[in-house]
């Protein structure tokens, strides 16, 4: 808010303080319009200063409004009928989605964002629009292939299927909805994933869905756009001789730097970029993927990138909230008509993340950049110095988004431009890209059973205590110690692991088999944010090459992918013994039936085997869960693949039947666990940790949920949760959630209101926690124990 504003005007939707918001809001708008007659007086308006007397007139209308961004979506009232070829029956609301959707794909969107919350039935919904596209263009014989969307090219050809993005572990679930929905035979479908997949290139025109998985899309483009190791090796002279001209000039360079990258660099500066394909230097500034006429389109773009799908839809699409990433610019790279994201949880942390839906959807104007001085725009702004299309500087370049949305809100505490902002957003954006409805707004339609949630608290018994409080006291002096090299924020994330997983068990300490780097003594930066999926690392694994990984990321890329590289040094990823430095040696004994040779279960003492205070409780629980219900079965969830296996072992020794999905496992063992928990009636938890089965899993056979320990982002615990609570669910859903006293888990959950209570705060938007601050850090590593 202004602080200008007199301070009995400080209300943010009083009266008074709106009426003197619209007097600034007039003030600012007079200013643009005299500056834009000024420009027109030396040149014909430009398209871009034609879209800012648009939003002008949209901030006049819709200032005064409710800026609350979890209610911005306009009625939807019109409803459509499911297609002839969709066998289950559709609620009132997604028969909305279906009118709404249809509309879209005619609008200049051609798009835009399912939004729903976890368990309403968005995958339904999106196959009911393919089926019904698809009946409407049967009927009127228009053929949705030969369209054209905007920013799209036309020199790929044109296929009639619909591809599907989503997590590997909801590869099955697609696959069996749409087999399960659909009319027998009406469509064909394609997984395409794993090492064989590029089999079926030259049959991709046959099947009416491709699913397929980030990981693969990312792989697949990252192996045409980042430089092979020979192209590196025949960089390797013109990098010395340019490294001894920079000694020979007394020039200091960079401990840090990347000499390939430093290479390209210099190469830009003269308006050229080197061609990742061919080797060749291109001067247009953009990659030269051209080759001769006889060689298959494949060989230049991967086989997803090298066609024009009717539609794409990304599945779980916050998995590309970072636009920044690989995996968000392999998706931004696919062509297709029509574009769809599909997530529940629409913003996590911070605006740029919705900025990452808008590149995807390639929306006019928002997700382009414009020159200051002509009509020209496009997508990307990978020159460095001249725009190769209209021959401007650089610098006379801008993102709309950046420029209308990002750069103000940055200062919504300190003028009226945030507040601008946020009205642009929400009815220049939200308004036509985004629909989202809630089980508490649709609890008539869907009629679920009730959701309770419990918080159950214990206390570490002493010996728990005292190793806790060990490390504690060890954290402590650490963080005095990396505050003294200026290391401070690089290591915290480690201590924080550790700290969660002594809470957890203390075995998950001794015996870790992925040990963070920064606890070596000679750990220089250690990244905070796992190099795949960009979230809080999972069960850490750090790599020869430093850099940082979740456990199930790591596993399910080397998995399912084969030969891969590090997607931020390119470097190839291997499973370096070296990486996993755990005590005990699983060689040294047989291994124990059912677990993996190197899960934890095989390097601790098996016959000294020790509980700890969280799986008695969780043991506990579960015998309530039998009492209650015979039949009843629960999901056991953890960020910790080992704390599984050691849940998975004790529980067995007292004879309850489990299952657990981990991130090595294939496809198709996962699909084969999913079906032994939903089909034997014997086998009553199912083990899994956020990361690997968090999301996109239907598991409505079960009625409990336990959540073993705490995310900062109590979004992932949500998502968790609602693999129960959903559409078919019949039983009210149980969730308990462990937490010891007078540990790291109460911290968690005061900081997981905090953030909550700011996103309330101001509306679920502004730049809600992006990273937490240092004092943040410390607040959780504050020991209570006397």
């Amino acid at each position: 808010m202004d602080p200008s504003i007199p301070e009995d005007q400080r209300n943010g939707n009083g009266h008074r303080y709106v009426k003197y918001a619209m007097n600034r809001l007039l003030v600012r708008l007079q200013v643009r319009k005299k500056e834009r007659e000024r420009k027109k007086k030396k040149r014909p308006a430009l398209m871009w200063e034609t879209w800012e007397e648009e939003n002008s007139m949209c901030l006049l209308e819709n200032y005064s409004d409710d800026l609350d961004l979890d209610n911005q979506n306009v009625l939807v009232s019109e409803t459509a009928e499911p297609p002839s070829n969709l066998t289950l029956p559709l609620l009132r609301y997604q028969r909305e989605w279906l009118a709404w959707s249809l509309k879209q794909e005619e609008s200049a969107t051609r798009g835009g964002i399912l939004a729903d919350e976890m368990g309403m039935g968005k995958t339904v919904q999106a196959i009911a629009l393919v089926l019904a596209k698809r009946q409407l263009q049967k009927t009127t014989s228009d053929s949705s292939i030969l369209s054209s969307s905007p920013g799209t090219s036309q020199k790929f050809p044109a296929v009639k299927g619909t591809l599907v993005v989503c997590p590997v572990v909801g590869v099955m679930q697609w696959f069996s909805e749409i087999d399960h929905c659909t009319t027998k035979g009406s469509n064909k479908i394609l997984v395409y994933h794993g090492t064989d997949r590029e089999k079926h290139m030259h049959k991709l025109a046959e099947y009416d869905f491709v699913i397929t998985t980030y990981s693969t899309i990312e792989d697949d483009y990252s192996k045409y756009t980042i430089p092979s190791k020979q192209q590196s090796k025949n960089l390797k002279p013109l990098v010395e001789m340019l490294d001894q001209k920079t000694v020979l000039k007394g020039g200091k360079g960079k401990t840090d730097s990347d000499p390939e990258t430093d290479i390209r660099k210099r190469g830009r500066r003269k308006g050229m970029r080197h061609s990742t394909m061919t080797g060749k230097w291109s001067n247009n500034g953009s990659i030269d993927n051209s080759a001769s006429s006889d060689e298959d389109v494949s060989r230049r773009k991967s086989v997803l990138h090298s066609v024009k799908w009717d539609r794409i839809i990304l599945d779980e699409a916050h998995y590309v909230k970072d636009a920044r990433c690989n995996t968000a610019r392999a998706a931004f790279a696919l062509e297709s008509s029509y574009k769809w994201a599909l997530t529940g949880i629409s913003l996590q942390n911070h605006m740029g993340e919705l900025y990452s839906f808008v590149r995807f959807l390639q929306v006019i104007p928002y997700a382009y950049y414009f020159c200051k001085d002509c009509d020209c725009r496009g997508l990307d702004y990978s020159f460095s110095t001249e725009c190769p299309q209209c021959h401007h500087n650089r610098a006379r370049h801008f993102l709309w988004w950046k420029k209308c949305i990002a750069r103000p809100l940055r200062k919504i505490k300190y003028n009226g431009a945030g507040r601008d902002a946020m009205v642009l957003l929400k009815h220049k954006i939200l308004k036509n890209l985004l629909l989202k409805r809630t089980k508490k707004e649709r609890a008539a339609e869907l009629a679920l059973p009730p959701k309770i949630i419990t918080l159950r608290k214990d206390s570490l018994d002493d010996n728990e205590k005292d190793y806790y409080i060990s490390l504690c006291e060890e954290a402590m002096s650490k963080m005095d110690r990396y505050d003294r090299a200026g290391t401070q924020r690089n290591n915290l994330l480690a201590m924080f692991t550790r700290l969660q997983q002594a809470v957890d068990h203390p075995y998950l300490v001794e015996y870790s088999d992925t040990y963070y780097a920064s606890w070596n003594t000679d750990a220089g930066s250690v990244e905070q944010s796992c190099c795949l999926c960009h979230d809080e690392v999972e069960s850490p694994v750090v790599t020869s090459c430093g850099h940082v990984f979740c456990k199930t990321c790591f596993l399910d890329k080397t998995g399912s992918m084969g030969e891969v590289s590090c997607p931020s040094c390119s470097k190839p990823l291997t499973d370096d013994s070296s990486t996993y430095n755990g005590k005990g040696d699983s060689n040294s004994k047989p291994t124990v039936k059912g677990f993996r040779s190197s899960s934890i279960v095989n390097k601790i003492q098996l016959d000294d085997f020790r509980t700890s205070t969280k799986i008695e409780a969780l043991r506990e629980e579960i015998r309530f869960m039998v009492e209650r219900d015979g039949s009843a079965k629960g999901i056991v969830f953890s960020q910790f693949a080992s704390f599984l296996d050691l849940i998975q072992y004790s529980l067995q020794k007292s004879g309850i039947k489990c299952v657990q999905l981990v991130g090595s496992m294939s496809i198709a063992a996962r699909d084969a666990a999913i079906t032994r928990f939903i089909e034997d009636p014997d086998c009553r938890i199912f083990l899994m940790s956020f990361k690997a089965g968090g999301v996109a899993l239907n598991l409505t056979v079960a009625s409990h949920v336990f959540l073993m320990d705490s995310c900062l982002n109590p979004a992932i615990e949500q998502q968790a949760q609602d693999r129960a609570h959903r559409i078919g669910q019949h039983k009210p859903v149980r969730i308990v959630r462990f937490v010891i006293e007078d540990t790291i888990d109460e911290r968690i959950l005061q900081s997981q209101e905090k953030k909550k209570h700011f996103q309330r705060m101001v509306g679920g938007s502004f730049e809600a926690w992006e990273k937490l601050s240092l004092e943040d850090w410390v607040f959780l590593f504050e020991c209570e124990f006397v």
